[in-house]
């Protein structure tokens, strides 16, 4: 059976079940507009003030204020009723809403209203080639069109070799000119991996045999046991237990067992005496563990990525993060505030992630997990990859917490035109982890202890 026909029985089963809760805040399915067909109004050319778009995501992570002043833009107005575009249609524009309200209707028949000036109306509400939704207008509607290859949405990822990116309002933070000056001058301290991993990497790399590199493991003996508690758990759903790290090993497969090995060693890459940076850390790691459970989870689901590739993936998205931890933690508590740390990380985590998976040497498609995961519009052009499970986790993931990240429509992210049929609308997501949450909590376990 493909994994479209897969996908589709396991929602019906799951509506079946238990109908999806529709959001109050976002979700509207009464006094839908009467629906019109008419002719697509002409696009007319407009002036739009520099400062507005710099507000439109993804155009101010693509763009500086030059290239932003460059770009041609036109507007269309629209009657209630109308349909802006059709769910299938192809798309050559980003379509941001500046005027009115909005009704986007999925293909399971779910409404979502889009208001003009509101957050939600910072993101597209079409950003692929193709669009995902129906677009009605509810009220007098003028959207805008930037077109995708002026944004060049598919290009390929800047190089950190030789700089930093650095965002120009982070010139006024002191405490992020401190850590930068401590980064560029060599100072800064980057987590190193343990030896046990060290040396279990460059034995794999050697092509030694499994009994060589058992022994290897069975030097850290925390490790050797944590091998054996994950291989019997209900991620590998074994018919007899295994007690022995070389069958451990020898079950898993090297590459898998290479992955959990490196996993395994991040909890302890770095401690902090500070109390605030500790329970930044205990929430770095919190985070890093439930988006490789997600990640996990659906790349069992999609079957396009390896699940043990999928997991590590997740666990090193926010790798970056720790550096700054450290550095915060080398400072008297007076000389920054919290909210100075989260805007840090939240600016730069992405990019020397990517800097200290280049150090660790990790393969080449795991480097660039951590900068892909601070971009809910990054898109390779291809089709789904790892990059795109982990932003998928990481997306539902803040989906089901208790944060205060604002979140785009998941119907305007590149990564949902790449799944089959577009299946995971808000309410099938937060349906599926749901379900999925006994084999979260088993993955957990395993790493959190």
């Amino acid at each position: 059976m493909s994994i479209c026909w897969s996908l589709i029985i396991m929602f019906w089963n799951l509506f079946r079940k238990k109908p999806a809760q529709a959001f109050d805040n976002n979700i509207e399915k009464k006094f839908k507009p009467e629906i019109s067909n008419k002719p697509l109004p002409i696009r007319k050319v407009v002036n739009i003030p520099v400062s507005f778009l710099n507000k439109l995501i993804p155009v101010s992570q693509l763009l500086d204020g030059k290239d932003i002043q460059k770009l041609q833009i036109t507007a269309a107005n629209f009657l209630p009723g109308s349909i802006i575009f059709n769910r299938g249609t192809e798309s050559d524009s980003l379509i941001y809403i500046v005027k009115g309200y909005v009704y986007m209707e999925s293909n399971n028949g779910s409404i979502q209203e889009i208001v003009a000036g509101s957050f939600k109306a910072l993101y597209p509400l079409s950003a692929g080639k193709q669009h995902c939704m129906t677009a009605i207008a509810k009220t007098d509607v003028t959207v805008i069109y930037i077109s995708l290859s002026a944004l060049l949405m598919e290009r390929p990822v800047t190089s950190f070799e030789n700089k930093l990116n650095i965002p120009k309002h982070l010139g006024n933070n002191s405490f992020f000119n401190s850590f930068y000056e401590n980064l560029i001058q060599g100072d800064l301290k980057t987590p190193n991996l343990p030896n046990t991993t060290i040396k279990f990497n460059q034995a794999v790399q050697q092509g030694c045999d499994i009994k060589a590199i058992t022994k290897i493991i069975n030097l850290d003996p925390v490790i050797a046991a944590k091998l054996i508690q994950v291989v019997n758990s209900p991620i590998y759903r074994l018919p007899d237990p295994i007690t022995s790290s070389f069958d451990a090993i020898n079950r898993l497969g090297l590459q898998t067992t290479r992955n959990l090995v490196t996993a395994f060693s991040m909890k302890n890459l770095i401690k902090c005496e500070t109390p605030l940076i500790k329970k930044h850390i205990q929430d770095t790691w919190m985070q890093s563990i439930k988006v490789s459970s997600i990640s996990c989870i659906l790349a069992q689901l999609t079957k396009k990525v390896d699940p043990n590739e999928a997991l590590l993936a997740g666990l090193l998205h926010n790798i970056g993060a720790l550096p700054i931890l450290v550095f915060a933690d080398s400072l008297p508590e007076h000389t920054y505030q919290s909210i100075d740390i989260d805007i840090c990380i939240n600016e730069m985590q992405g990019q020397i992630g990517t800097i200290i998976l280049e150090k660790w040497g990790v393969p080449d498609k795991l480097k660039q997990i951590p900068l892909q995961a601070t971009n809910w519009f990054a898109d390779n052009g291809k089709g789904l990859d790892l990059n795109d499970i982990v932003l998928l986790a990481k997306y539902h993931h803040l989906l089901n917490s208790f944060s205060d990240t604002k979140l785009p429509l998941i119907s305007t992210l590149p990564v949902f035109q790449k799944l089959d049929n577009q299946q995971l609308t808000p309410e099938m997501s937060l349906q599926v982890i749901q379900d999925a949450q006994q084999q979260i909590s088993e993955t957990m376990k395993v790493f959190m202890a």
